[in-house]
């Protein structure tokens, strides 16, 4: 970008617009507009139409204007501003990460939270059954409902913290075209994206056909684009953090005998210091994941009669995404021919000072980094496919029916460049001499090249060819749904309002399957973490009712009481079998000017298909021995438990032991005894709408969240907690069965950690969510029609723990106010999302602040254990122009905040790059135009 083209963007952010969020019943249209118009609404956490229905659950909203005024390409950079939502998966998140992006609400992960478009089930990206967020058109949106609190007894499994529900425009009658573009302040990072809407209405208003086609691009960032992301940080000695990266480096690292060392060019050895030979990794890594994208988006409805209405919707998505990361690091025992020409006469004689046999070749740990292999890149091509067809009408009597059958399947396939053989690599270390004096492998099979893998650069292009290995997986997951329903929105009156009933039947199954490179799944490649294949599916057959009574209104000190429950009986083809979720809720309002509301779930979530039937996967999970740290040598008992488990005692808190590793190989995996999640649910709060001061309205609500049997890997820093103990108990071992889930190799190192997935000791969590809105209309303006929003919403997290061990109550993980290895988020107490908007006919401009609280580490004892209040300003501009066209512009991150920089203790890119903007300044720009 020119110096001039950001003084250009810097004077247009001086007019910036993001219209205030509001609830849901503020923007939805009643169901008396909807029976005006003959239009079917979505009233999300609930089946029936009821124009008086209030829900007890809280709800937010975010309007299709709010959506545009971000700037945002994609859904997930708007939700992850919702105060209820943690950030998940983003376009951050390169590793881990595989493109997506996924809703997260109350931080108890993405398949814990139920993402619907029009009231039903999206198709999912995964065997884990999470929708991707880059699959839903932000365009065709008309808003987003966010209910907290458990849904499962109205939608079904996965719906324990709640519901996002993604409504879109309906009857739309024209054309539309859109296009919008981001840039950063360093000018990279450009996402931009361009869209067209046409609909038409056709036989007098009872039918609609909406098609919505869009294309949208973002360009990669790398970390070596950011000086706090080029370099890849750890804490030193010292306290302090200091310039890090992997033990595994270009030159080889070689451990003989418990010494390290590395070797030069010319094949000479020297001593391996961590301090100044560790291998900065991070100039390779994404900062902001590439991405391309093809939607095509369609629904139609035509009114037979009033008995009969058919609908229908119909998705394309096909989405690319690239991952990179630095090149392979190959870790482990290799034989070495102690002669090979490789080698400096004094390399030779100190490789033969190992060779115990005297056959040639000596065993030594190798840690070598591949770079003449390039960058490990993955390429994720995904193609999403749904179809619904539907009927829905009135059957007489106020009673009405909708029954739909969908059906909807992700394909994703995975290029993999940057793997080499093991077996390959050991071969070719294997040489001898052919009759000319040639270097050659001792087995020619193959087409072996030695591999001179003494000295950066070494390796040959012969060899890289005969080490390299492309890889190339498959996935699949399909989901079928047969649902019906009928109700009557107005069952009876006791003389409060008509009550509503419905009551229904549902069928769903779910198959999924993932099929790795028969090489990557042999566990011969290195690179990519290698897995086995995943295959399996179940069905559930279910049962549902709901109704809505208002009790009594119009009297003194009960202006209005309501009654409203839901419960599902559900029977899984799995060990779940069995399942009975209900939820009960009221709302009382004394007088008009405030309503108090509370509600009760009990809802479940059975296991999917991953937590069921994954193969073993190979994972490098953060996490440190402690037989690596001083307190190895400072308590006794953690002393004598690093012994007894294989760790030679002169290795015992020695730093060079392992290279100070804060990496360990682990696998996880499905486990098929799995037994369903079961989540108690309360909400309760007030609403206050004060008549003497117009333009006013404040909710407060507090919940409390309670799952047992949480199904998640229980970690390899808890296993090792677990088997080893820590300071707060003089490191005796809470549960030594533990310890033979984390194998020692010859060396001590630990390889191969089993980390399967568990029912564990469950998860807690309460808080309060609040919204205060004030609107004040202003005398001047176009026809002194301007109003100012001023919007503070805001969650506070009260506890928030989790046991993860069913058999170790004692062993809890608290991460209110935290982040860290063992919470592997940041679970800030106060999340704010405030506005001022000021708004017009034909322009909105508006400021808005984002708050996180400081948190600190979970454990402690980090460079870096305290990260401070994060604040973040944004504004835009929007503008109208006659009705047909309108601008937008604005800016994000306005004071060009950085993200806290972490050591040992951080996620990925030094920080926490889904919840802190490791991008900087923003800025954006949009344009629609009505046809």
């Amino acid at each position: 970008m020119t110096p001039h083209m950001k003084r250009l963007l810097l004077a247009s952010t001086l007019l910036m617009g993001l219209p205030a969020a509001a609830h849901a019943q503020d923007e939805a249209p009643s169901a008396t507009d909807a029976a005006d118009t003959g239009d079917a609404i979505v009233v999300t956490g609930s089946r029936l139409r009821n124009a008086n229905l209030e829900q007890a659950a809280p709800i937010m909203a975010v309007t299709a204007a709010e959506m545009k005024a971000t700037g945002q390409v994609n859904v997930e950079n708007v939700l992850k501003e919702i105060p209820q939502l943690v950030p998940d998966q983003t376009g951050a998140s390169n590793n881990p990460g595989d493109g997506v992006a996924t809703a997260n609400l109350r931080g108890l992960g993405a398949q814990r939270t139920l993402v619907l478009v029009n009231g039903r089930r999206y198709v999912s990206y995964d065997t884990n059954q999470i929708v991707d967020l880059n699959t839903i058109p932000t365009a065709l949106l008309e808003r987003v409902d966010v209910v907290t609190g458990g849904k499962s007894a109205v939608y079904g499994s996965d719906a324990v913290t709640g519901v996002v529900n993604f409504v879109t425009k309906q009857d739309y009658d024209g054309i539309q075209a859109n296009a919008n573009y981001r840039l950063t302040d360093a000018g990279d990072g450009a996402q931009y994206t361009g869209g067209i809407l046409a609909g038409k209405n056709f036989a007098d208003g009872r039918g609609n056909i909406t098609v919505y086609g869009e294309y949208s691009q973002r360009k990669a960032i790398t970390q070596a684009s950011r000086s706090y992301t080029k370099t890849a940080m750890t804490d030193g000695d010292d306290g302090t953090l200091v310039a890090g990266g992997s033990s595994s480096i270009p030159a080889t690292r070689m451990n003989l005998g418990g010494t390290n060392y590395k070797f030069g060019q010319d094949g000479s050895y020297s001593a391996y210091d961590s301090s100044t030979d560790a291998y900065n990794y991070a100039t390779e890594n994404y900062l902001q994941v590439p991405q391309k994208r093809e939607l095509v988006f369609a629904q139609a409805h035509f009114d037979v009669s009033d008995a009969l209405t058919l609908y229908a919707e119909g998705q394309y998505v096909h989405n690319r995404v690239k991952n990179q990361l630095a090149p392979t690091p190959v870790t482990g025992s290799f034989s070495i021919d102690n002669d090979s020409s490789f080698l400096s006469a004094d390399s030779q004689a100190l490789l033969q000072g190992y060779d115990t046999d005297g056959d040639g070749y000596t065993t030594a740990n190798i840690y070598r980094r591949l770079s003449e292999i390039g960058d490990r890149v993955q390429v994720t091509d995904s193609k999403a496919v749904r179809g619904l067809i539907g009927a829905r009408g009135d059957i007489g009597h106020d009673w009405s029916y909708d029954v739909y059958a969908s059906f909807s399947r992700t394909r994703r396939t995975e290029y993999q460049y940057g793997n080499i053989s093991r077996s390959r690599l050991q071969q070719g270390l294997l040489t001898t001499y052919d009759a000319n004096g040639n270097l050659v492998c001792t087995d020619t099979s193959n087409g072996c090249v030695p591999v001179n893998i003494f000295g950066e650069g070494n390796i040959s292009d012969a060899a890289v060819d005969f080490l390299s290995i492309d890889t190339v997986n498959r996935s699949t997951i399909t989901e079928k749904v047969v649902s019906g329903a009928i109700s009557n929105n107005n069952l009876f009156d006791l003389g409060a309002g008509p009550a509503g009933f419905a009551f229904g039947a549902e069928y769903r199954s779910e198959h999924g399957s993932y099929n790795p490179d028969e090489l990557l799944s042999s566990g011969d490649v290195v690179g990519f973490n290698a897995s086995d294949a995943t295959a399996g599916g179940y069905n559930v057959k279910e049962l549902f009712a709901e109704i809505d009574v208002p009790l009594i209104a119009d009297k003194p000190f009960i202006e209005r009481l309501e009654f409203n429950g839901a419960a599902r009986y559900s029977y899984y083809s799995t060990a779940a079998k069995s399942v009975g979720t209900f939820s009960a809720g009221l709302v009382y309002a004394p007088i008009k000017d405030i309503s108090f509301r509370g509600q009760f779930s009990r809802a479940v979530r059975a296991p999917t298909v991953n937590d069921l039937y994954s193969g073993s996967s190979q994972n490098f999970e953060t996490a440190t021995d402690p037989c690596s740290t001083p307190d190895a040598t400072s308590y006794s008992n953690l002393y004598a438990a690093c012994v007894a488990s294989g760790v030679a005692a002169a290795d015992v808190g020695n730093d060079q032991y392992n290279a100070a590793a804060t990496q360990i190989e682990s696998y996880n995996g499905g486990n098929t005894k799995l037994r369903e999640e079961t989540a108690n649910t309360y909400t309760f709060g007030v609403v206050l709408q004060p008549q003497m001061i117009p333009g006013l309205s404040i909710t407060a609500d507090y919940y409390h969240i309670k799952i047992d049997n949480f199904i998640t890997a229980v970690g390899t820093a808890n296993l090792l907690t677990a088997c080893y103990g820590d300071a707060g108990n003089n490191y005796t071992s809470y549960d030594s069965s533990t310890c033979s889930l984390l194998p020692r190799d010859s060396t001590g190192t630990i390889v191969g950690a089993i980390d399967n997935l568990s029912n564990t000791g469950g998860v807690k969590t309460d808080g309060i969510d609040f919204d205060a809105q004030y609107t004040i209309p202003l005398a001047f303006g176009r026809n002194n029609s301007s109003k100012l929003n001023l919007r503070v919403a805001g969650s506070y997290l009260m506890n928030w723990t989790f046991r993860p061990m069913a058999s170790l109550p004692d062993l809890v993980v608290d991460c209110a106010g935290k982040f860290g290895l063992s919470c592997s988020n940041v679970y800030a107490k106060w999340r704010l999302n405030s506005r001022a908007t000021w708004s017009t006919e034909d322009l909105s401009v508006s400021l808005a602040w984002r708050h996180l609280s400081a948190v600190d580490d979970d454990t402690g004892g980090y460079a870096v254990d305290h990260i401070p209040a994060y604040n973040y300003f944004d504004l835009s501009a929007s503008v109208d122009v006659a009705k047909r066209f309108t601008w937008n512009i604005g800016m994000n991150n306005m004071f060009n905040k950085k993200p806290p920089v972490l050591g040992d203790n951080q996620e990925q890119s030094n920080t926490y790059p889904s919840t802190y903007d490791v991008y900087g300044r923003t800025f954006f720009t949009g344009i629609t135009v009505d046809f």
